[in-house]
């Protein structure tokens, strides 16, 4: 919440968020101009716990122009969370 609404979180705060929940995927397309890719890159070597997906040919409106993709991806990493 804070990183969403603030636009930054410290690396400390980015590792104990990555440790203290079940799941984290960071999703980013290549192609995004809004939330460019090398931001995504920085908050997974923040949390090396979490799953990185970056799709090719995609902007940031990730859950539209990957709808399966996508939702195919929450649907595994809420089961994931639940299991953890």
């Amino acid at each position: 919440m804070v990183a969403g609404l603030t636009h930054h979180c410290t690396p400390e705060r980015l590792r104990t968020i990555s440790k203290s929940i079940p799941k984290v995927v960071i999703v980013t397309g290549d192609e995004d101009h809004l939330v460019l890719p090398r931001n995504s890159f920085k908050l997974k070597a923040a949390m090396p716990e979490a799953e990185f997906v970056q799709w090719e040919q995609t902007g940031h409106g990730i859950h539209v122009q990957k709808m399966k993709e996508f939702n195919a991806l929450i649907e595994r990493a809420c089961e994931e969370g639940r299991k953890a």
